[in-house]
């Protein structure tokens, strides 16, 4: 997949599909599985992804990163993925300007595949006859009976349902950043530890210990990760995302691993001294390896 990071582009003959596609869940699949289908007939597959600012968000949290889609999209997904920035200067773009300067004349957009549920659906099909491109459309993805949205994931990932957040998503929620330094507490009982960074706009799941893999160097290692903040042996009021590697050995600081969140183990649990710490970390792998070892 080639990937572009920014606004300069110019392509032509292509079949395009445009959105946030935060968190790549079910309805943004069916919609690429759409334009993978439609692209056979000739075109160049598209997916434009809309980056937007940190300052226009007004705190509201990601499901996903531009590198994350990237991450999720490079797997059966478009030929092309351009993260397209959106900033205060081209916020308020009118739609049919976006479509013919952006779809039409700077991606030559041919064919145009969006959700029936798509909140400019009624502008791209006036737009389609007069702009010389065919609209494709997807049927809105529903999951008991209610429309899957990023919205609904984001509820379910902070009331604490990774399960049914996951069953959303069509993926186990991913995490991706580059290992820093820690304290290293995982050395003292036997296993290594990766401290990932992660972004400040980037939705974290309610806190606990939870079950997961870890992407590193093409191989994927099992895991207890703990997001949240850590008041295992310590109490600072920061918040981490520490993964206990199970079965691995080497250097992973400085490096970007993707961290997919499997399984909810537990709440957060303050302990006494590291024996304590231990000895639950024995019992969670334990649930870990049973889990994982059925997935």
């Amino acid at each position: 997949m080639r990937y572009f990071d920014g606004n300069d582009f110019n392509m032509s003959n292509t079949c395009v599909a445009f959105g946030s596609f935060d968190g790549v869940h079910t309805g943004h699949r069916a919609v690429i599985n759409k334009l993978l289908d439609t692209s056979k007939q000739g075109y160049t597959s598209v997916v434009l992804s809309f980056e937007y600012d940190e300052a226009l968000l007004n705190e509201k949290k990601i499901l996903s990163t531009e590198a994350e889609k990237q991450y999720l999209l490079s797997k059966n997904g478009p030929e092309v993925m351009i993260s397209y920035k959106i900033d205060r200067e081209n916020k308020d773009t009118p739609p049919e300007r976006f479509i013919k300067e952006i779809l039409v004349d700077k991606l030559g957009a041919k064919v145009v595949v969006a959700g029936t549920g798509n909140s400019n659906i009624k502008v791209l099909r006036e737009c389609a006859q007069k702009y010389g491109y065919a609209l494709v459309e997807c049927d809105t993805v529903l999951a008991d009976g209610e429309p899957v949205t990023s919205e609904r994931i984001a509820k379910e990932l902070t009331e604490g349902t990774l399960q049914k957040a996951n069953e959303l998503l069509g993926h186990s929620y991913l995490l991706m950043g580059k290992v820093m330094h820690g304290k290293a507490l995982g050395r003292t009982v036997g296993m290594p530890t990766a401290n990932l960074g992660f972004s400040q706009v980037k939705l974290l799941p309610a806190y606990g210990v939870f079950g997961t893999l870890s992407e590193i160097d093409g191989k994927n290692v099992k895991g207890l990760t703990n997001i949240g903040q850590r008041p295992s042996v310590d109490n600072y009021n920061y918040v981490t995302i520490e993964t206990f590697l199970l079965d691995y050995s080497g250097d992973l600081y400085d490096k970007t691993i993707a961290l997919e969140i499997y399984v909810y183990i537990r709440g957060v649990i303050k302990f006494n001294n590291l024996d304590e710490v231990k000895a639950q970390v024995v019992m969670d792998i334990e649930s870990i390896r049973a889990y994982l070892d059925k997935t």
